[in-house]
């Protein structure tokens, strides 16, 4: 017999996982890092990964407890790629550490890495959207009692793309991409 812990001395962090691994059915690798901001706690990166029906999925765990003036609701970030370097659920957990308080991940905001993400792929840039992806959840609870926690995805873009999306808009943008919105070697719109 598997004794499970009872859900009153879950943590908030074992909610939120709990609440995804339910939802996708399976299980989830979790990444810790430390806090690169004073009096702030870790920031974790829950990776499902890729098979043969879906991308590996990458969610954040701690932009939701530096809040900023700009968000209106607690947030936590997502990317889905087809793909298995684990450079593409590190970026997420990188993005969460270092931005979280001073970035408000609004809709259509434009994250600029400076460097190729993955050694195979050219994309070095993130525009910023709620879910879109049907896989991804909108909205997680990491708590019986917490508010929910509104999800935003990352979709990888070239930097030079910046110009395009500012020319034709976001969702025309999107629409344009969407068949190839998961694949790291798309080629530059």
């Amino acid at each position: 017999m598997k004794l499970s812990k009872p859900d009153f001395l879950k943590s908030p962090l074992e909610h939120f996982r709990d609440s995804l691994e339910s939802s996708y059915g399976e299980k989830g690798q979790v990444f810790r890092e430390k806090s690169v901001k004073k009096k702030m706690p870790f920031v974790y990166t829950l990776t499902f990964p890729q098979t043969a029906s879906h991308g590996m999925r990458t969610y954040s765990y701690g932009v939701s407890f530096a809040p900023h003036p700009d968000q209106h609701n607690r947030i936590e970030l997502f990317l889905e790629m087809d793909a298995t370097d684990m450079a593409w659920a590190h970026i997420v957990g990188y993005l969460a550490n270092n931005l979280r308080g001073d970035c408000p991940f609004l809709q259509g905001e434009i994250i600029r890495i400076g460097q190729q993400i993955s050694s195979d792929s050219g994309l070095n840039a993130f525009v910023v959207v709620p879910a879109i992806e049907e896989s991804a959840e909108t909205q997680v609870r990491d708590g019986k009692k917490a508010s929910p926690i509104h999800i935003m995805q990352l979709i990888p873009i070239f930097e030079q793309e910046v110009l395009t999306i500012q020319k034709m808009g976001l969702e025309r943008f999107l629409t344009q991409i969407r068949p190839q919105l998961k694949n790291p070697k798309r080629k530059a719109f």
